[in-house]
C-alpha cells in the first residue's frame, strides 16, 4: 500500500513567483489502466489548479503516475502547465494492517507487538520464549523503567533487570523472571527460591518479580508469604496480572 506524501514545489511561468502546495491538497483520480505481462496497471492523476497569488496567472500542476505492478509505483510523467514544478510527488509505502492478528505477525518493533497482544492477549500463547521477555521489558520501559534484557544463554535466574529512579533520585533495581507456560503448567516453587537466592546475592537487586503466562503453585505462593524476608521485595505476577499491565500499556 502507498500514499503521495509531501509537498510540491513550483516557480510561476510568468513573474517566477516560488511557492509549494501540500500533496493532501491535490485532487488524486484513477483515470485508466491496463494489463501487462506482470498483472494489471493504474494510471492515476494528480491535479492542483490555481491562480498564481502574484500575477493572477492560470497554473495547474498535474502528474500522471502509473502503479505497476499493483503496489509500486513505476513512473511520473509530469503534466503541468502554467507553471515548472520542481520536484515530483514524494510516495510512502505502508503495511496493510488490518487486525491484531496482522500486527502480530508483521511487527516491525516490539511495541507494535505490545500493541497486538493489548487487543488480543488470546495471542500471548503463540509467542515463543525470547518475545515473551522482550514483551515484558517493554512493558516496564513504557512505565518509565530503563530496561536491559539479559543474554539468550543461561542467564543466572532473570531475564530482565528493571531500573526505576524515584522523585530523589534514588534507584531501584528489580530483577524479573519470566516463565511463558502453557497454563495448565503452575510456575513452581525451584524458580520462586532460585530468583530469589538471585535476588540476596551481592551483584542481586532490591525487587524480584517472578511474571508468568500461567499461574503458581501453592508452594511457591507459601514461599512468598512465609519464607521471603518481606512480602515487599518479592512478587508473583500471574496471567490476570499479565493482562491488566497489557490493557494499561501506552507506546511512548
Amino acid at each position: 500500500m502507498w500514499q503521495f506524501v509531501g509537498e510540491i514545489e513550483y516557480e510561476c511561468s510568468k513573474c517566477s513567483e516560488k511557492d509549494s502546495i501540500p500533496i493532501e491538497d491535490f485532487n488524486c483520480e484513477c483515470i485508466g489502466g491496463d494489463e501487462r505481462s506482470m498483472g494489471a496497471e493504474e494510471i492515476y492523476e494528480l491535479s492542483y489548479p490555481f491562480e498564481c497569488n502574484e500575477c493572477s496567472n492560470d497554473i495547474e500542476l498535474t502528474f500522471e503516475v502509473s502503479e505497476y505492478p499493483i503496489g509500486l509505483i513505476n513512473f511520473t510523467i509530469d503534466k503541468c502547465s502554467g507553471a515548472k514544478a520542481l520536484n515530483e510527488p514524494d510516495v510512502e509505502y505502508v503495511r496493510e494492517i488490518y487486525s491484531a492478528r496482522d500486527l502480530f505477525d508483521l511487527y516491525e518493533s516490539i511495541p507494535e507487538l505490545v500493541l497486538a497482544l493489548k487487543s488480543a492477549p488470546e495471542l500471548l500463547s503463540e509467542l515463543d520464549p525470547r518475545q515473551f521477555e522482550e514483551v515484558i521489558a517493554e512493558i516496564f520501559r513504557a512505565k518509565g523503567f530503563e530496561v536491559e534484557l539479559t543474554k539468550r544463554t543461561r542467564d543466572g535466574g532473570k531475564d530482565v533487570i528493571a531500573l526505576h529512579k524515584d522523585k530523589l533520585g534514588f534507584k531501584t533495581k528489580y530483577l524479573i523472571e519470566c516463565k511463558h507456560y502453557a497454563e495448565n503448567n503452575k510456575v513452581g516453587v525451584d524458580v520462586i527460591r532460585s530468583l530469589y537466592g538471585v535476588k540476596n546475592s551481592r551483584s542481586g537487586g532490591n525487587v524480584a518479580i517472578v511474571v508468568t503466562t500461567s499461574t503458581f503453585t501453592s508452594g511457591a505462593r507459601d514461599f512468598v508469604e512465609n519464607e521471603a524476608t518481606t512480602n515487599l521485595d518479592l512478587s508473583l505476577a500471574d496471567k490476570n496480572q499479565l493482562l491488566e499491565w497489557l490493557a494499561d500499556y501506552q507506546e511512548n
